[in-house]
């Protein structure tokens, strides 16, 4: 069973780190640096407590929407890429992760969604109602976007649409083997009755099924927020949501009873996620070294967290957005349903190279596979200054301390004697310890040459 216990003792670098690639977009260096010394209580409530900077939705997005041509469509779908990547490029608030955990949970896309605006205020709704399940499930019934992409706008008594009540047991609430096709069809009638009305969902319970029904197992004159209430009450669906956030902070494959104690703690928290986190996220199970690098970087993380620590967090937002895509992430247009399956699925034999050929390209100031230079949305050139990276490590005119420290902040799991090795020789290009001068001309490259050939390693993609 996972010791969910609190970690005694004060934070390491090494454990800095863990806790920033696990809860946030941005695990640099200067802040790892500044949770070292912190109790894992006093770290993960610093984190938590941070203030974050208002996030207004774009102009366009809080205007009753016209049903917009293709080109149209599109065009303010670009927008909401840039809007949404302009946040998580340069908030560090652990809301952010928390915030891809949801949508890959309440999916939709904006392709059949089609009307951005409903996609800009479902992630509004996810983003005020993050640490709180049970209030993010009575929103989604009636969120535009999702009452669009999976028709609930169409469903009214006597004609009810199964697509929204199916889903919501298999991939919102309780998985497969926890409800039954008279489930589906019962929470269904009680699912009738929304409609969109401009930006948002409205409920008509004149359009709406309001007979007895039977719904896991109790019998009454169901409605929409009774189906949320009566899943909410079942343990299967404590145990569901307890695995994704094991998946997403802790480990892809969680035992059974570390399900079970984490379902317990969301289940006595009434889904309430902030103390959820607290418990799991200062635990002894959470801080376990073997279960360091047990998880696969999205696209996200491995874009954003690589601008982050090379702090050029100014990038381009569409490139960014051009980069997930080819990574199989393209932002707000998930492949089905179910989400990005992401983990193991996120490396393939074309994805990886294309991750390593992307942070080579970034460190040298250029975009993957083209010639072109990296640039923010001004149209200005970026090339990373990896020698202000380099120096912000104690002894950065060392060679070989230099190889551990940018190591220990790239990757997540200690590289072997080995493998530092190989590194310094990569670094020094020729030339012998002793002559490596951070101030030096070529300590330019050498520093992207040692940089490149540790975002080629395995490695880089773990966290």
């Amino acid at each position: 069973m996972a010791d969910l216990r609190e970690r005694s003792g004060l934070l390491t670098l090494e454990e800095s780190f863990h806790l920033l690639r696990r809860t946030t977009l941005h695990p640099t260096y200067a802040r790892a640096k500044a949770l070292v010394g912190l109790t894992p209580a006093a770290a993960v409530t610093a984190l938590l407590d941070a203030p974050e900077p208002p996030n207004p939705s774009p102009d366009w997005a809080t205007k009753t929407p016209n049903i917009p041509d293709f080109n149209e469509a599109y065009r303010l779908f670009v927008e909401l890429q840039n809007w949404w990547l302009g946040r998580v490029l340069t908030s560090a608030s652990p809301r952010e992760r928390l915030i891809m955990l949801w949508h890959n949970t309440f999916t939709s896309d904006y392709l059949n969604v089609y009307v951005s605006h409903w996609i800009v205020g479902q992630h509004q709704m996810l983003r005020t109602h993050a640490y709180d399940y049970s209030e993010m499930s009575r929103r989604i019934v009636g969120d535009a976007a999702m009452l669009r992409y999976l028709n609930g706008d169409q469903s009214i008594k006597g004609r009810a649409n199964e697509n929204f009540a199916r889903e919501w047991f298999e991939l919102f609430s309780l998985g497969v083997g926890n409800y039954t096709e008279p489930d589906v069809l019962e929470a269904a009638r009680a699912f009738t009755g929304w409609r969109i009305s401009g930006l948002t969902g409205t409920y008509n319970r004149q359009l709406a099924d309001l007979g007895q029904k039977t719904i896991l197992g109790q019998t009454g004159p169901w409605e929409w927020q009774d189906v949320i209430r009566i899943t909410l009450e079942q343990p299967a669906c404590a145990r569901f949501i307890a695995r994704k956030l094991l998946r997403s902070y802790v480990e892809h494959d969680p035992s059974i009873e570390s399900i079970e104690a984490v379902a317990a703690l969301l289940r006595a928290n009434q889904y309430k996620i902030r103390p959820v986190l607290q418990t799991l996220l200062t635990s002894e199970y959470f801080f376990d070294p073997t279960l360091r690098g047990a998880l696969i970087k999205s696209p996200l993380e491995l874009v954003v967290g690589l601008a982050s620590a090379l702090n050029v967090t100014s990038i381009q937002r569409q490139y960014v957005a051009q980069v997930m895509t080819r990574l199989t992430q393209e932002p707000f247009y998930p492949p089905t349903v179910e989400g990005w399956k992401g983990h193991h699925a996120w490396i393939t034999s074309s994805t990886y190279p294309q991750r390593q050929r992307f942070g080579e390209s970034f460190i040298d100031g250029r975009q993957v596979g083209s010639s072109s230079k990296l640039v923010d949305d001004a149209g200005k050139n970026l090339v990373p200054d990896v020698i202000a990276f380099l120096k912000q490590f104690p002894d950065a005119n060392d060679a070989d301390k230099i190889v551990t420290n940018v190591a220990g902040a790239l990757l997540a799991v200690p590289i072997t004697t080995e493998q530092h090795a190989a590194l310094l020789e990569i670094m020094l290009a020729g030339a012998q310890r002793y002559e490596w001068d951070i101030n030096s001309q070529a300590a330019v490259q050498r520093a992207r040459f040692l940089i490149q050939a540790i975002v080629r390693m395995p490695e880089f993609q773990l966290m």
